[in-house]
C-alpha cells in the first residue's frame, strides 16, 4: 500500500484543480512534475530550482530590473491538489538522480 511518506524525496507528477490562485507563482498548467520535499496538514512542499526572484543590483532600473534564479521551497495546498503520481522503482524518478529533468515549472515576470 502507498503511504503519502513514500513521495518524499522523490520526483511525482502533481495534477492541480482550480490552479488560478497558483498563477501568480508561475504555475501556468494543470500537470507539473516536482520533487517533493515534505508534507504538512497544509499541503505538499516542493522543490524549485530555478525560481526568479528580484534582484538587489544598483545598476538595475524599472525600465530594465534585475533577476536572478534561486531554489525555493513552494507550499502547493492541499486545496488544490486534484491527484498525485508516484512513480516508484521508475529510474530518474528517485533520488539522488544523475539524470536532469524538467522540475518544477516557468516562472513568468511581469
Amino acid at each position: 500500500m502507498m503511504k503519502i511518506e513514500d513521495i518524499v524525496n522523490d520526483i511525482v507528477l502533481i495534477v492541480l484543480d482550480n490552479y488560478e490562485p497558483l498563477k501568480g507563482l508561475g504555475i501556468n498548467e494543470g500537470r507539473i512534475y516536482a520533487h517533493i520535499t515534505g508534507y504538512d496538514e497544509f499541503g505538499i512542499w516542493m522543490k524549485h530550482p530555478k525560481f526568479r526572484i528580484p534582484k538587489a543590483d544598483i545598476n538595475s532600473t524599472p525600465k530594465k530590473p534585475a533577476y536572478q534564479n534561486v531554489t525555493a521551497s513552494i507550499l502547493i495546498p492541499w486545496g488544490f491538489i486534484a491527484s498525485v503520481v508516484h512513480f516508484p522503482n521508475v529510474e530518474g524518478f528517485d533520488f539522488p538522480s544523475p539524470f536532469e529533468k524538467h522540475i518544477g515549472f516557468e516562472s513568468e515576470v511581469k
